[in-house]
């Protein structure tokens, strides 16, 4: 519906004939009657429902009006007809003031967030520290260890928040209120009246005025959620909320620009600073590990929205907002980057005394491993922050990180490649502490083997290999066949010892000259070193089948052919009886047998 404005009441008419007092109070007349006549109809009855002739009649009326003030401005101000028409102007004015105050009123539905998108956030509960914490077993999932999908609309929504027929009258309205010196009024109506609503749309978002002492002292469950109702509502207050709100001042209050810069800067200002306000207190929270993959939620989601906020806010009472929005995502950033720096302080300071079980792999290996894995789902913003705040390593890291660097960051091809390697220096450093607590050389050293091949394992796998560095990978592949001789020399050296003629004397009792005696007493030494060592080795674990397999092998290698040439050699100097079993108590068969039960829970049975 447009509206069409007559000319029936064409004031020219008065100007043609400026001496007929009859035809001045003639239009008077009608212009009452069409003022009069909208104050008798019902109060549902409006412009914009009227049919386009009838409310254009009606318009014109006013601008006739206006037109006869003018004209009798020029003649006798205190005059009957002045008084009158001036008396005419204020019902009109009041009337139209109330007719824009009921087209607002019928079309002030808030947004609603069941409607506003296709996508809600998650309300699965995610938590990033309650999947990468360890329970005792491996969580590969992609899908429940990724992080929380970016909801809602991704750029501005071009929504009329009221229909365009309505938008017309209110327009046509503002021009005849801001005509007559009625501005104020205007304005008035219009920013309560939409105030109310966007209130009303931010409370049902769940934007609510926050304070940094009570995001301090809310629980982090609670705080999680509150984030990802955020995250979701930002979008929505700024991309349709707010983006709406702009959109309408500028249609209604079209060739008014001051008029419609205040109007919105007096309906977004406030909701504005409220919205930006939680993230600026989540920013000045305590940190700690479990919340920075909610900083960097917000930090993206404030990053993506502020050409949107320059777009919305650029009228200058408004560019306050757009430099409280940047200083808010400086501080994010800063927030983000000081969280890494206390999760690097609690992986220094993390002291548990209690030794895993078999030489298994640590929680904390699995905890920093998943960590870090999670913080590449944000790779091009850390990235981005590690360039905002260049470090350098060799002054500012902790004694002993410069050579470290040198020997193990050569690969590194970003500055947050080599702080992800740097974590990964701590969490070694904090295991090798961790492994003195076995009284077992050779079980310390396969728990350091299990832990190492769990990262590496896990860097291999995933997008950490091309951050890490194909050096770092190599080093560490060097570090983890360390750890494997290690281990080896520290279970095996005694039976290999065992395995060599050095030491038994030739001479004695036995038909090939060799000493009887001394045989009797290695065999009973081998013996015991393989009692030995499948005691040990009950319940130790080695969890990746693949290592499992290179272990046994490598141990096979080593130690059968020497047994089997020892047992060929010196076994047939013992003749076959109830007696050679004291002595040749292990076959090379059941020795072999028992080296590929290793790590699987059956290595304490006699093989």
């Amino acid at each position: 519906m447009s509206l069409r404005i007559s000319n029936s009441m064409n004031p020219t008419m008065v100007e043609g004939d400026n001496n007929s007092q009859a035809n001045m109070e003639e239009n008077l007349d009608i212009v009452e009657m069409s003022i009069s006549k909208r104050d008798t109809q019902t109060a549902s009855t409006m412009l914009f429902e009227c049919n386009p002739e009838e409310a254009g009649q009606d318009l014109a009326a006013v601008d006739n009006l206006q037109q006869l003030m003018e004209y009798l401005s020029g003649q006798d101000d205190g005059s009957a007809k002045m008084i009158r028409a001036e008396r005419l102007m204020k019902m009109a004015m009041a009337r139209l003031r109330n007719e824009f105050h009921k087209i607002l009123l019928c079309n002030s539905d808030p947004v609603d967030p069941d409607r506003s998108s296709s996508t809600r956030p998650s309300s699965d509960g995610l938590s990033r520290l309650s999947s990468i914490s360890d329970n005792g077993a491996d969580d590969d999932s992609g899908s429940e260890m990724s992080h929380a999908p970016r909801q809602s609309i991704d750029t501005i929504c071009e929504i009329d928040t009221i229909p365009s027929d309505a938008v017309a009258v209110l327009r046509n309205i503002v021009q005849r209120l801001g005509s007559t010196g009625y501005a104020g009024e205007c304005v008035r109506v219009f920013t309560s009246t939409r105030k109310a609503v966007v209130e009303e749309s931010l409370c049902s978002l769940g934007v609510q005025k926050v304070s940094l002492q009570n995001v301090h002292k809310m629980q982090w469950a609670l705080l999680d959620k509150k984030i990802k109702k955020w995250i979701y509502a930002a979008k929505i207050s700024i991309r349709l909320v707010f983006a709406r709100e702009k959109r309408l001042c500028e249609q209604v209050f079209e060739g008014f620009a001051h008029m419609k810069d205040s109007c919105f800067v007096e309906i977004a200002k406030e909701p504005t600073a409220r919205l930006l306000g939680f993230a600026e207190a989540v920013a000045a929270s305590t940190r700690s590990p479990e919340k920075i993959f909610r900083v960097l939620d917000m930090y993206e989601t404030l990053a993506s929205l502020m050409p949107d906020m320059e777009h919305i806010y650029c009228q200058e009472p408004c560019r306050s907002l757009q430099a409280q929005a940047a200083g808010i995502l400086t501080r994010l950033g800063e927030a983000a980057r000081g969280i890494l720096t206390e999760f690097e302080d609690s992986l220094e300071k993390e002291n548990s005394k209690t030794p895993i079980q078999g030489g298994a792999i640590h929680p904390l290996t699995r905890y920093v491993v998943n960590y870090l894995g999670f913080l590449l789902d944000y790779k091009e913003t850390l990235v981005n922050l590690m360039a905002d705040m260049p470090v350098d390593l060799r002054k500012d890291m902790p004694k002993g990180f410069a050579l470290a660097m040198d020997e193990d960051f050569n690969g590194a091809s970003s500055l947050l490649g080599i702080r992800l390697q740097w974590i990964v220096v701590l969490l070694q450093r904090n295991l090798d502490g961790k492994s003195k607590l076995y009284k077992d050389l050779a079980l310390s050293c396969l728990f350091l083997l299990n832990n190492l091949n769990y990262v590496i394992e896990k860097v291999q796998g995933s997008e950490l290999k091309s951050v890490m560095g194909k050096e770092w990978l190599r080093k560490q592949s060097i570090k983890l066949r360390q750890y494997a001789a290690g281990y080896e020399r520290a279970a095996w050296t005694k039976l290999l010892s065992c395995l060599t003629d050095e030491g038994i004397p030739v001479g004695g009792s036995s038909s090939g000259g060799i000493s009887h005696q001394a045989l009797k007493q290695r065999f009973k030494a081998i013996n015991s070193a393989i009692e030995e060592a499948r005691k040990s080795h009950a319940g130790w674990v080695v969890a990746d089948e693949r290592l499992r397999e290179e272990l046994e092998i490598s141990i096979s290698e080593k130690l059968i052919p020497a047994y089997r040439s020892f047992f060929g050699t010196f076994g047939r100097q013992f003749e076959i009886g109830k007696n050679s079993y004291t002595y040749l108590k292990y076959t090379p068969e059941k020795l072999e047998k028992f080296v590929f039960h290793l790590f699987k829970g059956s290595a304490s049975a006699p093989p």
